[in-house]
């Protein structure tokens, strides 16, 4: 693992020690929303469809809603 993602590691662990976990756990889950919509347009998927997340058997699966239509 690189020093970078110790860091990351590391500021997740402070910053649970000085807020909430529900806003740390807001951060992240926001984080991981951007990563997977940024990692599925670099796939050549479109993010605005619903992305699944499937670890395989006996994982935990995530879906990731697309936004609804506000039109």
């Amino acid at each position: 693992m690189s020093q970078t993602l110790e860091d990351l590691g590391d500021a997740i662990i402070d910053a649970l020690e000085a807020n909430p976990v529900q806003d740390v756990l807001g951060v992240l889950c926001g984080s991981l929303v951007g990563l997977v919509c940024e990692l599925t347009i670099r796939s050549g998927n479109d993010p605005e469809k619903t992305i699944t997340l499937d670890a395989g058997p006996g994982q935990r699966k995530i879906e990731i809603h697309a936004l609804p239509n506000t039109d």
